[in-house]
């Protein structure tokens, strides 16, 4: 099929219509979100660039020279971790100290609590040793070996001490209770007397004896010839002291040195007696008679005789004899 144009004249006016606005579309919309993008992103950059020039420039007017990078400043989360590092290093530090001084001290209180067992066991067996010398000898010799080494009478009351401490009861403390009860114008003969404490505990006028002196009041000398005056005391103490093999001669003694009436009081380690009833019977034949006496103890015996007669030095006697009491060895 064929078109037909159909000539238009030249002389006719030519109208020119304005182009109509055309909607945005969708992709326009988009196209704009990236060039407004674009743009804030240069922008952005632009101030980057600005405040790293400020901040090169800062750097160069300070005094401080430059080291191929800018220092940041130290995170406060890492100061903090090192902080606690060092706190940690120096406790460990401190604990070390403090256990090498306690291991140091529990070294040093380890070799003394040994040297202070060791002087304790050299004591006792020193002890032990001048006890059992006391037991065997008579009281002569007794008398010499503390003369020749007065140090030894010392060591041998120092060791008495610690076994007085385990006894359940002193001995000595029951006769100074009985002494009490006696007048007051009454003389003690307290002989084996040790350190005095009985002319210590009692108001009475009180002759303190034994082999060595210790004190100015004490007299030293041999129980069985001591100094004083015959028929010159009303009471004679032995207080663990019957210690000698002539057990005899301190009794003739006792004898002797008594007012007739006077009082002997007698303590001892029950171990000692095989025989009781045989031990008063014998001191009847030295002229005492038993007023009283307590064997019910578990350790000790307490005895008390009166004087009912003058003996003399030559009087037939029997021979008296105790088991010495000798300490184990622990």
């Amino acid at each position: 099929m064929k078109f037909f144009m159909p000539d238009f004249d030249k002389s006719l006016e030519t109208i020119r219509f304005k182009p109509t606005a055309v909607p945005e579309t969708k992709s326009t919309s988009v196209k704009n979100k990236k060039v407004k993008k674009k743009n804030k992103n240069s922008k952005k950059l632009k101030e980057d660039e600005s405040s790293t020039n400020e901040a090169t420039k800062k750097v160069a007017k300070s005094s401080k020279p430059l080291q191929g990078r800018i220092e940041k400043p130290k995170n406060k989360k890492s100061n903090k971790s090192q902080q606690l590092k060092l706190s940690k290093d120096t406790a460990e530090k401190a604990v070390n100290e403090s256990l090498k001084k306690t291991n140091s001290e529990q070294d040093s209180s380890s070799i003394s609590a040994f040297a202070a067992k060791l002087k304790e066991q050299l004591k006792g067996g020193r002890f032990r040793f001048i006890n059992e010398q006391l037991y065997t000898m008579s009281s002569r010799n007794a008398a010499k070996i503390f003369e020749e080494d007065p140090e030894a009478f010392h060591a041998y009351h120092e060791g008495y001490r610690h076994q007085i401490a385990k006894w359940p009861l002193n001995p000595l403390k029951r006769i100074i209770k009985m002494i009490n009860r006696l007048p007051k114008s009454l003389e003690i003969g307290d002989f084996g007397c040790g350190e005095g404490q009985l002319a210590q505990a009692v108001p009475h006028k009180v002759y303190s004896l034994d082999l060595v002196s210790c004190r100015n009041d004490i007299i030293a000398c041999d129980m069985a010839q001591t100094p004083l005056k015959t028929h010159s005391l009303d009471v004679a103490v032995y207080c663990l002291s019957l210690m000698g093999t002539n057990l005899n001669e301190c009794f003739m003694e006792a004898n002797r040195v008594l007012k007739v009436n006077g009082f002997l009081y007698i303590a001892e380690i029950q171990s000692r007696f095989d025989d009781v009833t045989q031990f008063v019977r014998q001191l009847n034949a030295y002229g005492f008679e038993l007023i009283k006496q307590d064997v019910g103890q578990n350790i000790f015996y307490f005895f008390q005789f009166k004087k009912t007669r003058n003996i003399g030095l030559v009087a037939k006697v029997p021979q008296i004899t105790l088991k010495p009491c000798l300490y184990k060895k622990r």
